[in-house]
């Protein structure tokens, strides 16, 4: 079985990637995307300490957006195996993770033991105190069963090359750097995992650090609140869409003291937005 980190960065951001590195092990390579915006001066960057490592991969891709970077990158590691059902495991990273020194063993383990599972959500800590980021369940548990407050971070993911196989990419209107939507990429990949009947769990393994704070937990921003509404709009009834993000928006004004319609306004352009475009990868 072989690892694959396929971990995304952009322009000078490539310098924290070395720090993501752990020492090179038997089967376990790094795919690193790294994108160059527009804006981006790159010409100074120095990457030799990254190119003289063997387990090490580089792939430059212009333009921003972050589902563009995973999708890019899970492409260039099916691209490097033997086959394409070879035993193999992708694990999606950023820069600013901190693999511990058990967390590929960990992952070569649990895929042994679990040759049903498609992809598996693990847990990581803050990078600042130590702690989960979220209340994890404490046993193996399907995803469609997952907890109301669970919520899926990219950072999380592992998961097998017959989830590519099955044609799932991430929707690429979502995520950083997307122009209306700014997070819940990973909601609709899982969503289009289990439309299609494949396995995904989350599984009591600890694999490392990242840091404290992620774009889906910014409420007040607007293109977060659209990207509530364009999940809702994905995965449900235009009906069930309307009803959920009443909810939401009457939830929010509570919590935050504030309107409620210019935040139900932000959450329905989402629903409508997703529903009149097409999905892109």
């Amino acid at each position: 079985m072989k690892i694959f980190i396929l971990l995304s960065t952009i322009d000078r951001r490539i310098l924290r990637v070395p720090e993501v590195l752990s020492e090179p092990m038997d089967d376990v390579y790094y795919v690193v995307v790294w994108q160059h915006s527009h804006h981006g001066e790159i010409e100074d960057i120095d990457t030799d300490e990254l190119e003289q490592r063997k387990d090490v991969t580089i792939v430059t891709l212009p333009g921003k957006g972050l589902s563009r970077s995973r999708n890019h990158a899970m492409k260039t590691a099916m691209e490097m195996l033997e086959d394409p059902l070879e035993d193999a495991v992708f694990v999606i990273a950023d820069d600013d993770e901190r693999f511990n020194s058990e967390a590929f063993p960990r992952i070569f383990a649990f895929y042994r033991e679990h040759p049903d599972v498609d992809l598996a959500l693990m847990r990581m800590r803050s990078t600042q105190n130590r702690r989960y980021f979220k209340k994890y369940p404490d046993k193996l548990m399907n995803y469609r069963h997952k907890p109301r407050y669970y919520y899926p971070a990219s950072w999380e993911m592992t998961l097998r090359p017959r989830v590519y196989q099955a044609g799932i990419r991430f929707d690429t209107r979502f995520g950083l750097g997307a122009e209306k939507l700014s997070c819940g990429e990973e909601d609709i990949f899982l969503a289009d995992m289990m439309a299609k009947g494949l396995k995904v769990v989350i599984a009591p393994v600890d694999i490392g650090y990242t840091r404290p704070c992620t774009t889906g937990t910014l409420t007040n921003e607007t293109k977060v609140l659209r990207s509530r509404g364009a999940v809702y709009g994905y995965t449900r009834s235009l009906p069930g869409a309307f009803l959920r993000s009443l909810r939401e928006a009457a939830s929010l004004a509570l919590r935050m003291q504030t309107r409620f319609i210019p935040l139900f306004k932000k959450i329905w352009y989402g629903v409508k937005y997703v529903r009149n475009t097409h999905k892109t990868i």
